[in-house]
């Protein structure tokens, strides 16, 4: 539609500020028509654009993907195997837009290449050819790159045409305008020409800019306008003036750069300036969310806000997130990238999946993973767990004849439980189902990917890509949406699932961009299938998800660079850091900067933006348009400005301070200020809800002594006004926690309370009495002591709670398999030794083919029932096995800790379940009830009517520790020989701990004397007191007493050593300690 006489036409760097004006024009009721507001390739569409050279418009994607066939067309080059990467024809493509921006054509750089070193001479070559081909390929396939659609607009321009819609046009503005090539030079002076035809006032504005150094990066533009000022009376080239509107910064901005200035010039000048650092990057990001919300308090619009990053990153989204949690609405310039979205990424991985051998870790990932609901749903619930058991890496290591290891580990896994099961209990065949479950998924996963060719075109390996994404339900609709709960999880679940819908049809509709566009460039470049996968990740790279939040009256998180032309009553600056802004640009991998200047200098012109300004003014590119942006960043204020750092990066990097932040502090004398952000902000910064009860919980159930800083006074008040609340009485039941554990561990000689171990014994009197009867049905055996002893928590999340011990399976079985392991080892070995008459002899005595033997049997039977680890572990657990074995003959006693006595038994059971019935009635009678016990000896060895007990260990023995440990956490010895005296052999005395590690055996002898060996294993009444008077060893004492604590519901948690304990890893209660006389 023709514009009527008069009407003005304004055109806007991108889509963001011209959606900002926009909002600006709006009327009362809200509505605004932008027809007269157009994009910058908006107006070169309407110029004629790739129109007018009878081509259509070509995405960046597309023009790398011509790029990167062609590379596979150059035959041997410098670059290699380089030319078959995504990154070369990314980097390609900057380059040959660099030439057609700087008007230098394939043929000119070549005839340029002779004044490069020699060593140069054939890199350059091979990018003009690669130049040449790609101007003919393009114009063959009809399609116009960005710098073509400026040329057909240019040329459009120079014939004399106009946009039809424009006529009656009197007023063309374009806003923002400094970034400008040669090739862009070229169209502003053809527009110019042909507004000055057609008598339409062309006005050109620049960034507000300030001092001269701030201003360099116009002067090329400023130039090329004033070489025809006289005839192009219509043009107007200006700066934007906000002079008269009392901006405060504007002096700031004049002085910038400039080394005429003199230091402290605005000191005092500028109050509503605040500079400040953080110490990480998140931290500042929280810092700058609270600082919004205060200013929304005081009354301040959120659309007159906004938070400013040189080049967006993560810090965007934890502000986003920081402001959410404040109730702040806040605005993005787009969503998180499309590649870092969990069904998408995963989506990716696909071709590097297979390409890696399908890796333990990515195929966990995948099979517990509700993005892949054809792998996950209905499937096991800790699958990386079952992966473990079954000892799988991938799927190469452990193949079998066209099987892979997935197929044939977790088959043997299965198998393995089966054989453990016996009898075939509920529990026990639901796990077998999950393994078998597992490994059909994984089969249906690995086959799918296998169905990606290992080379075909780009659109081929698309296909077949996408058709395994689809198979495996990557892009599928999670389902119906459950109920929300209520609370900030609910709506965070709920903005979960809309951010993964969201990201799945991005993903449907990029594909579907790249299916067509690799169809019009003749399918693409030729590839490897893990090449493919980079390509995937490239194609992805610069795609993100809609932008999220409201459209209006919302905080603005933007670039810097998309500030000149805006303003706001307050504008925070931050990631003020050297290296972003001021940046530098990443280096060309194909062409340098110091090439890029040899070009320069020889053709006399800048073919390559290198630099800008003039004279003492000029500068690299990047700095000097990194000036321009930062004075208009603060021209762009009208009120405060907040200017900010992080000590640390996003990624944990050190960072320093920002040259522009030097100037300012060297211009007004200001100093940047730490700051930190506190856990519980005091009652004066609270913002929010939550913040406040965190901070009356603090005030008011906190005590003085742990805190580290000054209790505020109103403290009391808060106590009165909350109480009755029933979020106030869960964090006082939490604070009596915290508290009772904190004096429980701080002070041996405290009974545990309700949140440290103790069992309320008025409503759990007869569960704690039948729980810990110890009678014949339910004896008690001495890992039951020895878990008891070492930490009644311990022993009652065991035995009375029946709490399995978390599997923490690996690569290699832990100390628990290998001590079983170990075991069986040692009950072959002395069994084929005494069956061939060699118990005691040394060494070299001994065949090996006996100890060959005794091994095989023991690896057969194990390999049965119990996890093994990786198998390249498992062989070398063999040879440790067999070295195990040899220590043991080589140490003087053979393996044989009593004189005279030879093995008779290997695990030998004693309690009601004894297969030798002197053995089974092992009971004391301490206190009101017997106690039955049960137990298996590791070894029990004899010599005529006289035994011999032996506790085997995996470690080394030390006789202070083991006498420290005697009835605290170990129980072994003194039960079996307890249970040696009970079955008849009243005397039993000989008892050992044999270390399987070392060879070396210690006699209980050793440890304690005779006496005292008496002391321990007395029934006597008169000698337990006696013993129990001077604090001496005593069983039954120990026994009778320990039990006494547990049938009183007293589980202390107060563990001797956790390194044994199987809940260590989820284990919550921790050691914290105060005492009455400080924090």
């Amino acid at each position: 539609m023709p514009f009527r006489s008069g009407h003005t036409l304004h055109v806007y760097p991108d889509a963001g500020r011209r959606q900002a004006a926009l909002r600006a024009m709006g009327d009362a009721s809200g509505l605004s028509v932008g027809a007269h507001l157009l994009t910058w390739e908006e107006m070169l569409q309407a110029l004629g654009g790739a129109r007018e050279l009878n081509r259509r418009p070509c995405p960046a994607v597309a023009a790398r993907a011509v790029v990167a066939s062609l590379g596979l067309e150059l035959g041997p080059t410098p670059f290699g195997d380089y030319v078959r990467e995504p990154a070369f024809a990314r980097a390609a493509l900057d380059v040959v837009l660099d030439l057609k921006a700087g008007r230098l054509s394939a043929r000119e750089l070549q005839d340029a290449v002779e004044i490069l070193p020699q060593e140069r001479r054939t890199r350059i070559r091979v990018i003009a050819r690669l130049y040449h081909l790609y101007e003919q390929r393009m114009a063959e396939l009809c399609l116009a790159d960005r710098e073509d659609v400026l040329r057909g607009a240019r040329e459009a321009l120079g014939r004399g045409a106009w946009p039809v819609g424009w006529e009656g046009l009197s007023t063309l503005v374009l806003h923002g305008v400094y970034d400008v090539r040669p090739s862009g030079l070229e169209l502003l002076l053809a527009l110019a020409a042909a507004c000055e035809s057609r008598r339409v006032t062309l006005r050109v504005e620049t960034p507000v800019g300030g001092s001269p150094a701030a201003d360099a990066a116009l002067t090329a533009l400023f130039r090329a306008f004033e070489n025809r000022g006289d005839s192009m009376t219509h043009v107007d080239l200006f700066k934007a003036d906000v002079t008269f509107e009392g901006r405060p910064f504007i002096d700031l901005g004049r002085h910038l750069f400039s080394p005429r200035a003199p230091r402290d010039v605005l000191k005092d000048a500028v109050p509503s300036l605040r500079v400040w650092n953080a110490a990480t990057a998140r931290d500042e990001a929280r810092l700058l969310a609270r600082d919004v919300r205060r200013l929304l308090a005081e009354g301040v619009a959120p659309g007159d806000i906004a938070v400013a990053y040189r080049e967006l990153g993560p810090e965007a989204g934890w502000l986003a997130e920081s402001l959410g949690e404040l109730g702040v609405p806040v605005r993005l310039p787009w969503g998180e990238p499309l590649g870092l979205a969990g069904p998408v990424r995963l989506a990716l991985d696909l071709p590097l999946l297979v390409e890696d051998g399908f890796p333990v870790e990515r195929m966990a990932e995948l099979m517990g993973s509700r993005y892949a609901p054809k792998l996950s749903r209905g499937g096991p619930d800790a699958p990386a767990t079952l992966f473990a058991q079954a000892a799988v890496r991938d799927d190469r290591l452990g193949a079998v004849r066209g099987r892979g290891a997935y197929d044939v580990r977790l088959d043997g896994l299965a198998r393995r439980l089966l054989a453990l099961n016996g009898t075939r209990k509920a529990q026990d065949s639901t796990r077998v189902d999950a393994v078998k479950l597992l490994r059909e998924r994984c089969l249906l996963l690995v086959e799918a990917c296998r169905r990606i060719p290992e080379e075909g075109t780009a659109a081929e390996l698309l296909a077949a890509w996408w058709q395994v994404v689809e198979r495996l339900g990557l892009v599928d609709s999670e389902g119906a949406l459950a109920p929300r709960e209520e609370g900030g999880l609910g709506a965070r679940a709920a903005d979960a699932r809309a951010r993964d819908d969201a990201a799945r049809e991005a993903l449907r509709l990029r594909v579907q961009g790249l299916t067509r566009m690799m169809k019009a460039v003749g399918g693409g470049p030729k590839m490897r299938r893990r090449t493919f996968g980079r390509w995937l990740r490239d194609a992805m790279a610069d795609a993100h998800l809609p932008p999220r939040g409201p459209r209006g009256a919302a905080v603005e998180v933007l670039d810097v660079a998309e500030l000149p032309g805006r303003s706001f009553q307050d504008l925070f600056l931050a990631g003020l850091t050297e290296g972003r802004f001021p940046g530098r640009d990443a280096p060309s991998p194909l062409l340098a900067d110091a090439e890029r200047a040899a070009l320069n200098k020889h053709l006399g012109r800048d073919v390559f933006r290198l630099t800008g300004g003039e004279f003492d003014e000029r500068a690299a590119w990047r700095l000097t348009e990194d000036r321009l942006l930062f004075a208009s960043a603060l021209a762009a204020a009208e009120a405060n400005v907040s200017l900010s750092f992080a000590v640390e990066s996003a990624g944990g990097q050190e960072q320093v301070p920002s040259a522009f932040l030097e100037e300012v502090r060297r211009l007004t004398a200001l100093k940047w200020e730490p700051r930190s952000l506190s856990p519980i902000p005091p009652l004066d910064e609270v913002l929010t809800e939550s913040e406040l009860r965190r901070c009356v919980a603090l005030e008011a159930l906190s005590q003085p002594k742990l805190r580290v800083t000054e209790p505020d006074a109103a403290a009391a008040v808060l106590r009165r006004r909350f109480a009755p609340e029933a979020w106030y009485a869960g964090a006082r039941e939490l604070s009596e926690v915290e508290m009772e554990r904190l004096f429980f561990f701080g002070d041996p000689k405290v009974q545990p309370g309700p949140y440290s171990g103790s069992v309320d014994l008025d409503t759990q009197r007869e569960s704690l009495r039948e729980t810990f009867r110890f009678d014949i049905t339910r004896p008690l055996s001495a890992s039951a002591l020895a878990r008891f002893g070492n930490c009644g928590f311990q022993g009652f999340l065991s035995y009375g709670l029946k709490v399995a011990e978390p599997d923490v399976p690996g690569e290699e079985f832990d100390a628990r398999g290998r001590g079983t392991f170990w075991h069986k080892v040692v009950e072959e070995v002395f069994a084929a030794l005494k069956e061939k008459q060699l118990l005691g002899k040394a060494p070299e005595e001994v065949p090996d083919e006996v100890l060959d033997a005794a091994l095989k049997a023991a690896i057969k039977d194990f390999e049965r029932v119990h996890h093994v680890g990786h198998p390249e572990l498992w062989k070398l657990a063999h040879e440790r096995a067999r070295a195990m074995a040899r220590r043991i003959l080589v140490d003087e006693r053979r393996g044989l800790p009593f004189d005279t006595m030879t093995p008779e038994n290997f695990e030998f059971r004693f309690g009601p379940a004894a297969r030798d019935d002197k053995w089974s009635n092992v009971v004391l009678h301490a206190g009101e009830e017997p106690v039955y016990f049960e137990g298996t000896i590791d070894r029990l060895d004899k010599s005529g009517g006289e035994v011999g007990v032996i506790d085997y260990k995996s470690g080394r023995l030390d006789k202070r520790s083991l006498k420290e440990r005697l009835l605290t956490s170990d129980f072994q010895l003194p039960l079996y020989l307890y249970a040696a005296r009970e079955s008849g052999h009243t005397e039993a005395r000989q008892a050992a701990w044999f270390s399987l590690r070392t060879g070396m055996a210690i006699r209980l002898s050793e440890v304690i004397s005779d006496a005292e060996l008496d002391e321990l294993l007395s029934k006597d009444p008169e000698v337990r007191a006696k013993v129990a008077e001077k604090e001496g060893l005593n069983l039954p004492n120990a026994v009778e007493a320990l039990v006494g604590t547990l049938r009183q519901g007293q589980f202390a948690a107060r563990p001797q050593d956790c390194g044994t304990c199987g809940y260590r890893a989820v284990c919550r209660i921790t050691d914290r300690r105060i005492t009455e006389d400080g924090g």
